[in-house]
């Protein structure tokens, strides 16, 4: 008779391709290489499933790893293709590689530019209009509660309320994109 084993895969395959699009195992493999005796997965294929791990349960206890690994062996193996010996999320493993990868501050520099290159991308916005819209906010207080200067003060109110304080709120964006550049609040007296 077949023995059946069942695991839980919830959003772990999601989480697994996100951290291999991201390519971090290619890239701290590029920076970091274990010694000679190391063997297993490599320093970034490593760093991918204790991420995964982290992002999974939530915790960063490297103690809770290895029992996490053993529930979840099949669903590893299978969505990133990589050879899982059984102790390879021990604490003393994920250790080494946290030593490892904080070890050298300028090679970690190095390794997060290159990280932030694959993640972070730059698009072209159409400049030529800016749109600066204003719109005031009543508030009823007492005038003498609020010192002078502050950001309540009488003012032009767009819809009549010239007896309560106000204060004004400035949004900055682009047209037609309507991304927003600035944000700003201001004293309620400041000009129209």
């Amino acid at each position: 008779m077949t023995k059946l084993h069942i695991e839980r895969a919830d959003e772990l395959p999601v989480l697994l391709h996100w951290l291999q699009h991201m390519r971090i195992a290619e890239l701290i493999d590029r920076f970091w290489q274990p010694h000679g005796n190391w063997i297993g997965l490599t320093y970034g294929q490593l760093a991918v499933v204790f991420l995964a791990f982290i992002l999974y349960t939530r915790t960063h206890r490297l103690s809770a790893a290895e029992d996490w690994q053993r529930q979840h062996q099949h669903t590893l193996t299978l969505c990133t293709g990589w050879e899982f010996t059984p102790h390879e999320l021990s604490d003393d493993r994920l250790g080494r590689l946290l030593g490892t990868l904080g070890a050298d501050e300028a090679r970690s520099a190095d390794y997060q530019e290159a990280q932030g290159q694959t993640l972070l991308r730059a698009y072209g916005l159409p400049t030529a209009v800016v749109r600066h819209d204003t719109t005031t906010f009543n508030v009823q207080h007492a005038p003498a509660q609020h010192p002078a200067g502050g950001l309540l003060a009488f003012g032009y109110s767009k819809d009549r309320h010239t007896e309560l304080l106000q204060f004004k709120a400035e949004l900055r964006t682009l047209d037609p994109a309507g991304m927003p550049l600035l944000t700003q609040v201001v004293n309620g007296a400041a000009g129209r």
